[in-house]
Parts: structure tokens; sequence; C-alpha cells
């Protein structure tokens, strides 16, 4: 009986205190002045902070037009936000979930001449963006974004924006901040525009491939480059994006009549995820491209290790449609041979090894005409083993 009586005792002791200071911070922010509410807002734990939070935003928006500009407002603002966890977030209903982002969205644009305000509310959608969906707020941020002047935006306030955006934007979202990117005006931001368009690559697959195919030349190295930085892209997506990208690439210098060092690369890089991946989607654009680097190789555009690449990347995407062409340039190497011309031996083994990867029984007579010319020994060798390997 005593023990019981002594454990009651113990637990009273722990209780009391409890509801004592939890009821001292909700008297102290019903009877105090701003710096008070502040102050208790940040001492409340648990169901107090919670409510505490959401009187001071009421507060805060309620008299904001009377106050004014005001920091002992804005820092109970700022308090307010912060309090709010997404423990308390997770379990409240659709109801106070929308209840919750309409006041996010009066505060953001209530207070437009705090930034202190309004980057705790851009953080604070962030931090909350698994527990509670705010499109209308990432709407008002698209609007806020289109209809204000880059000068009249606070920096540091773009910056969150930006920020935010990385992990919440929209599509209409990934549209605007491209258009930054291509606006001058916007040049000392390039840096952190080009990050979040790339975070949203994923969310807007359909708007990337849409800007890849109204590109020109500079715009479709800087998508491409934004989408390759993107580690969380998926397989599938960066497939699709580099088949794109390499088309549109040919398309763009087939219509010029020059070629840059960026322009080889970018399709090079195209080509490499293409075939990292056994993407055979893009059998058909690779097969054309291989028809296209062969000329470029042979107008000395393209390196022979270029050239060679792309040789060795058809057994990967296209190892049923590329017999055929592949046979054909092995052919017209062996005229260049019969001829008593040069052929470049890592060339011809190139074409050779990638026809034995293949091993369609199609490249027979190609590889077989190999082995009467006056080749080097190790392009005989490697015809050979090729021809040992097609498959009957």
């Amino acid at each position: 009986m005593l023990k019981k009586i002594f454990s009651l005792l113990i637990c009273l002791l722990i209780t009391v205190p409890f509801y004592s200071q939890a009821n001292s911070t909700v008297i102290k922010f019903l009877k105090g002045n701003i710096s008070d509410k502040t102050a208790a807002v940040r001492e409340a734990s648990g169901e107090d902070a919670a409510w505490l939070s959401n009187k001071a935003i009421e507060f805060v928006l309620e008299n904001k037009e009377i106050l004014g500009n005001d920091r002992e407002v804005d820092r109970l603002a700022v308090a307010a936000v912060f309090s709010i966890s997404s423990d308390y977030v997770k379990y409240l209903t659709d109801s106070q979930k929308t209840t919750l982002e309409k006041q996010f969205i009066q505060l953001f644009s209530e207070f437009n001449e705090s930034s202190t305000v309004q980057i705790s509310v851009l953080n604070k959608v962030v931090a909350l963006k698994d527990y509670c969906q705010m499109n209308d707020f990432i709407n008002i941020l698209n609007n806020y974004l289109k209809t204000n002047m880059i000068q009249d935006i606070d920096s540091s306030v773009f910056k969150a924006i930006l920020t935010t955006f990385e992990s919440v934007g929209n599509k209409e979202s990934f549209i605007i901040l491209y258009n930054f990117l291509n606006n001058q005006k916007y040049a000392s931001y390039h840096s952190q525009l080009q990050k979040s368009i790339s975070e949203l690559i994923p969310a807007c697959m359909n708007e990337t491939i849409a800007l890849i195919q109204t590109s020109t030349t500079p715009q479709l190295n800087v998508i491409y480059n934004l989408a390759l930085k993107n580690s969380k892209i998926s397989k599938n997506n960066l497939c699709e994006i580099s088949e794109k990208v390499l088309s549109k690439s040919i398309l763009l210098i087939d219509s010029t009549s020059s070629i840059t060092p960026e322009d080889i690369d970018i399709q090079i890089k195209a080509l490499n995820v293409l075939t990292e991946n056994k993407w055979t989607r893009a059998s058909v654009i690779v097969i054309s491209y291989f028809r296209y680097a062969k000329v470029q190789f042979t107008n000395g555009i393209i390196s022979e290790e270029q050239f060679i690449s792309t040789i060795e990347s058809l057994s990967n995407v296209a190892p049923i449609d590329s017999v055929s062409s592949l046979t054909q340039y092995l052919e017209e190497l062996n005229v260049q041979k019969e001829r008593g011309n040069f052929v470049s031996i890592d060339l011809v083994v190139s074409v050779i090894k990638t026809l034995g990867a293949i091993g369609d029984k199609a490249a027979f007579d190609s590889l077989l005409a190999v082995t009467y010319l006056n080749y080097d020994e190790s392009v005989l060798t490697a015809a050979r083993e090729a021809l040992s390997g097609l498959r009957w």
C-alpha cells in the first residue's frame, strides 16, 4: 500500500510542473505583449506548441495591416512558422491542411517586405512536403515570379524560391525557370537556376522533351547537360532524353554548314548513355548517327577514336538492324585495301569485332573476304574469330 502511495506522489510531482509550465506559456501568450507572445511560442512544446503557433499566425495576419512593417511582428510570425512540426501536420485532416496552406499563402503575400518571414515560410513548405501537398502555394510562387521584376524581388527570397522549387516545384515552375535561364536579366542567378531546373527534370519529362524538340544547338547543349547532372533521373528517362537529343542534334547540324566541338561532344555523350544502357529503342537513330559519323570522320571532323566508339556502340544498341550498314562499310574498307590504299587497323578491327559480337550470319561474306586480303595478322585473326562465332 505504501509503495502505491509513493508511486502516486512521484507521478504527481512529475506531472504537476509539466501542466503548470504548459499553462504558463499559454497565459504568457494571451496576456503578454508581442515580445512575450514570441517567447511563449518558442518555449512551448507538444500540443501547446501547435495551439500557440496557430494562434500566433492568426494574430499576425489579423493585425498586419494595422501594425504595418514591424520587426517584432516579423519575429512572432517566424517563430510561429518554425514551431509547426511535421509530427503535428501529418495528423491534420485535409481541411486543416488546406487551412494551413492558406495561412502560408497569406504570410508570404502580406509580409512581402520581410525576407525573413517569406524565407521561413518557404523553408517550412519544403520541410512539410511529405505530409502536406501545397499546390496552391506553388502556383502563388509561380505567379509571384511571373508578375514581379527581378529587381523588385529580394535576392535572398529569389534564391530561396529556387531552392523550394527543387523539392516541390511543378511543370509551370520548370518552364518559368528555364525561360529565366535564357534571360540575361537573371545572369547573376545562372548557377542556381541550372541546379533547380536540373532537379525538376524527373517530374517534368514531357516539358523537357518538348524543349529538346524546339531547341537551337546551344539550348540543346544546355538542357542535356542539366539532365546529365541529375543522378536521380531514372535510366529510362535519361535514355529517352538522350535518344531525343541525338536525333535533334543530327537534324540541327544537317541544317547548318558548321559544327563545333560542343556539338560533337553532346552527340558522343548521348550515344554513350544509350550504349551503356543497351537502349535498343534508339536503334534507328543510332544507325542514322553511324552513317552521319562516317561522313564526319571522312571529312576529318571527328576523330578515329570517336568514330570507333560509334561503331562499337552498334552491338549494344542496334545488334540486328546495324548488320547491313556494318557489312557494307567493311566491304568499302576491303575495296580500299584491294586498291592498295591505307586502311586503319584499329578501324577495320572495330568493325570486324562488332560484327562478331552481333553474330549474324549475314556478315559471313564480308568477313570471309577479309581473310583473302593483305591485312595485318591482327586483322586476319579478328576476322577468323568473328567467323567462328557467327550463328547459323
